[in-house]
């Protein structure tokens, strides 16, 4: 210690005196190194994990872009239907569903997006459907405003591409053409359309147990057939909505859902339950249902 002018003492160290290293100041370094080292492996890690390789908020800015040049694509599409000769025909009904399974799959994206839960499949559902679009302005040349907008909103998609490392080419991408598609209204629509088939089955299969139950094939080698042909009609409608999920439903998945109906057709057809008009009307009515379900995948089918 030194004294100071006034006479009190004082901790000043001489010039180029050296500062001791304590035991604690070494532990507290080394804590700072390994929460510094922690943290620089976890936003590694997190990077790593992500889809993209940009940041969050480009990704967000580039999504809000699509929306927006959807949203005008949208509109001078609709305005140029209604001056062509496309006016109030299928083929305006087709493009008209395009765009809308089209901003679903965005809209989907998007959530994931905003859930941290976006994927590349989700990129390629997007565009999967843009192609059908493409397809149609390619084939139709209508008005310079809307072709620019669908410029515009294509040149966003392929940036999309890029930013989730999808390799896409426009004509040759991921989805089918137009023409190879397994049917041509919505996802929603055939979502719909299964999940009404789903409910019916389980409507049919229920009454069908009491109308068994009461009949003379109770505990009967025929019982467990007409079982045996519901539980494979479950099995193959369960996977046509799994395949309808993944994207990769098709026309033969449908057939052997209707291969699979026809089995129980046959029994119904054959054994009539009498005293019990329950299971035959539900039948009637999933029948129905399978008839539309042959119509939108374009499968020819009689009973």
């Amino acid at each position: 210690m030194l004294n100071s002018p006034g006479g009190r003492l004082t901790n000043a160290r001489p010039p180029g005196a050296k500062i001791p290293i304590t035991m604690r100041t070494i532990l507290l370094l080394f804590a700072c190194l390994l929460l510094l080292t922690a943290f620089a492996a976890g936003a590694s890690a997190q990077i790593a994990g992500q889809p993209y390789r940009i940041s969050d908020r480009e990704v967000a800015e580039l999504l809000d872009k699509i929306k927006r040049e959807s949203n005008s694509f949208r509109n001078s599409l609709k305005e140029a239907l209604n001056k062509s000769r496309f006016d109030r025909t299928k083929s305006e009904n087709d493009i008209n569903a395009y765009v809308k399974d089209f901003e679903e799959q965005t809209k989907r994206l998007e959530n994931n997006f905003d859930s941290h839960k976006s994927t590349v499949a989700d990129v390629d559902s997007v565009l999967t459907r843009a192609v059908r679009i493409d397809a149609f302005m390619n084939r139709y040349a209508l008005t310079p405003r809307a072709q620019g907008d669908w410029s515009l909103l294509r040149s966003d998609l392929d940036q999309l591409a890029v930013t989730y490392s999808v390799d896409w080419r426009w004509g040759g991408g991921l989805g089918p053409a137009v023409s190879q598609l397994p049917y041509r209204i919505t996802d929603k629509e055939v979502e719909e359309l299964i999940r009404r088939i789903e409910s019916q089955s389980d409507t049919f299969r229920h009454s069908l147990d009491s109308a068994l139950d009461r009949s003379r094939f109770n505990n009967t080698r025929r019982e467990d057939d007409i079982n045996a042909f519901v539980k494979e009609f479950y099995k193959e409608t369960k996977q046509l909505h799994d395949n309808f999920d993944s994207h990769r439903s098709t026309a033969n998945d449908v057939r052997t859902v209707l291969d699979r109906a026809a089995q129980i057709e046959q029994f119904m057809r054959r054994n009539r339950l009498r005293n019990d008009r329950d299971a035959q009307r539900d039948w009637a009515r999933l029948r129905v249902l399978l008839e539309e379900l042959a119509q939108v995948y374009n499968v020819s089918w009689r009973w």
